[in-house]
């Protein structure tokens, strides 16, 4: 995987920038189109590009095509940011969290897996969601296979980093798919009051 290197407070989810939707789209949820802070070349001034990473990131490399090279030096700091919060009150809270299965469409449990370990390991940043609630963003789309990150507050909500998401969806995959091929399904944490789905959809 290549990695992402993205600004603090690095993506805003824009109400007016609604996605295309696979036919079945997410009943009782709002889409729209998930905007990232980024640098195109190391040390550089920060643009805005909208889409999922995958997007973004074919974005970037027509910007600059030296982009991997410039950034391969880039990681994500997760524990510094998790020092913040002790790891006994975390699982604490975890325990009141709740996953529902097989709700959505199926998707390939490798290709989310895959993308599981890139907004875990290499994609810096903080990511921000509008107001809810059921503000949902496309986070990432490969290979028919969605992750995405639902708002159910009324206000504008901010997560630690992507491996927040990230924590979510692999949830979701060891809740549902635990000896399966695919996989979909609702994370709802409940210590921010919000949700990551995972499903196929048309990408």
């Amino acid at each position: 995987m290549k990695t992402f290197a993205v600004a603090s407070l690095v993506a805003a989810f824009l109400a007016g920038s609604t996605i295309a939707a696979d036919p079945e789209g997410i009943p009782g949820y709002g889409l729209v189109e998930i905007s990232w802070e980024v640098q195109t070349t190391s040390g550089g001034p920060t643009v805005v590009l909208n889409g999922t990473m995958e997007e973004v990131h074919a974005q970037l490399l027509e910007i600059n095509p030296k982009y991997d090279q410039e950034f391969a030096h880039v990681q994500t700091k997760r524990g510094a940011v998790e020092e913040a919060a002790p790891k006994a009150s975390r699982n604490a809270l975890a325990k009141r969290d709740n996953t529902l299965c097989g709700n959505w469409p199926s998707a390939s449990k490798s290709r989310i897996q895959q993308d599981i370990n890139y907004l875990r390991n290499d994609v810096g940043g903080r990511p921000g969601n509008g107001p809810g609630p059921g503000n949902c963003g496309r986070v990432s789309c490969s290979n028919n296979a969605a992750i995405y990150w639902c708002n159910d507050n009324n206000f504008s909500y901010t997560l630690n980093g992507w491996w927040e998401i990230a924590d979510g969806a692999q949830a979701i995959v060891n809740d549902c798919a635990s000896a399966a091929s695919y996989v979909s399904g609702q994370r709802f944490i409940w210590n921010g009051n919000w949700n990551v789905i995972v499903r196929g959809d048309s990408c």
